[in-house]
């Protein structure tokens, strides 16, 4: 697992679950996540105090190819999905 960091200094952790595909999540109070301008996909997650994951990026683990948000019941957390072209 690796480990990136809000500006914040909160931990972001990332798994590799295989097959190009990335789970990344985290303590957040609040995060804002945007579609693309057909409406279809989710284009961008932002976590409070990032990073700023979008369709196109590269956060050392592929290019971001599709973006998920998953279900928890956590409170203050989040958890998203990439598939990435790598």
């Amino acid at each position: 697992m690796e480990e990136l960091i809000s500006r914040y200094g909160q931990k972001r952790n990332v798994t590799d679950n295989g097959h190009g595909i990335f789970t990344v999540e985290g303590e957040s109070r609040f995060f804002r996540a945007g579609m693309n301008e057909n409406n279809t996909d989710i284009d961008y997650v932002d976590p409070e105090g990032g990073p700023f994951f979008s369709v196109g990026s590269d956060y050392g683990f592929g290019k971001i190819s599709k973006i998920f948000i998953e279900k928890h019941e956590k409170k203050g957390y989040f958890k998203v999905r990439f598939e990435v072209e790598t």
